[in-house]
């Protein structure tokens, strides 16, 4: 009989593996008080500031007016989310680009979700963030979720919540211009919106919800929801990078997309998001 866990939750339930990309320099930190309530408010960068009449780190502009930018920041989504057909990454750009005034908020889509759970890198992080014996994917020689449980003597209250974990990536593909080579060369997560939404995962929690230990059977079944995190915001890092002084380039107009995204977020007051994906998975695992 396989072990049942969905009669033995956790109250509260308990985060048992973290992982934060190492490369955040802290500006600001924001709060997940719904799924992290134990937790510290997570940490970002400069692209989840914004506000008003700031002057690019260089002379990167595209224009003077919301009016102007948004549609020049839409055109992304041709460019890097033209094979999307849920609708998720519009959604986003219609939250960020709202005339409504707001704060930083989350943002959650159902779409987002089942993307997640079946992306390959999000299937390995998974399954590697537990690393049981008789999974496939492991990170063997370090300790995770199962190892973590071992040292406890099974006793999922007591462990020492690994916290090395790298953070996984939507960056299947390639997305090398814009314009009318778009189709050619947006592939992969840059063609079905993943990587304009997120790319990089900033930070990445397993939490687990329901916990059974069977002694007699020398098993344990869990549940855990993990969670993604991403700003949809720039920094000026990415404006350097990525951005242009140049109206309306043909052969790269991702450039005067990301220039006018940098400029509605900070110069014209358009709060980032922070997308918020989650993916939830049940194991049974032997105890050894």
């Amino acid at each position: 009989m396989t072990l049942d866990c969905s009669q033995h939750p956790l109250s509260p339930p308990k985060v048992v593996a973290r992982a934060t990309d190492p490369t955040i320099t802290q500006v600001t930190s924001f709060p997940d008080t719904t799924n992290l309530p134990l937790e510290p408010p997570l940490i970002y960068g400069q692209d989840l500031t914004y506000g008003y009449g700031r002057h690019p780190p260089g002379k990167q502009g595209v224009g003077d007016t919301p009016a102007i930018l948004k549609p020049k920041m839409r055109k992304l989504l041709s460019i890097f989310a033209s094979g999307d057909n849920t609708g998720m990454a519009t959604r986003l750009f219609d939250a960020f680009l709202a005339d409504t005034c707001r704060l930083v908020t989350y943002f959650d889509d159902a779409a987002l979700n089942a993307a997640a759970a079946k992306h390959e890198n999000i299937i390995f992080f998974c399954d590697a963030a537990l690393s049981a014996p008789n999974l496939k994917h492991r990170s063997d020689g370090h300790t995770r979720i199962h190892q973590a449980l071992k040292a406890a003597g099974w006793d999922i209250t007591k462990i020492t919540v690994p916290s090395d974990l790298g953070v996984p990536a939507f960056n299947q593909g390639s997305g090398l211009c814009g314009g009318k080579c778009a189709k050619a060369f947006s592939v992969g997560d840059f063609n079905n919106g993943l990587g304009l939404m997120i790319n990089g995962v900033q930070h990445a929690y397993a939490v687990a919800t329901h916990y059974l230990y069977d002694k007699a059977t020398n098993q344990y079944a869990i549940t855990l929801k993990y969670f993604f995190y991403d700003v949809f915001g720039l920094d000026d890092i990415d404006l350097r990078d990525f951005g242009t002084d140049t109206d309306d380039s043909w052969f790269f107009a991702s450039k005067t997309g990301i220039t006018a995204w940098w400029q509605l977020q900070h110069q014209h007051g358009c709060a980032p998001l922070i997308t918020r994906a989650m993916v939830e998975k049940t194991y049974v695992a032997p105890a050894t």
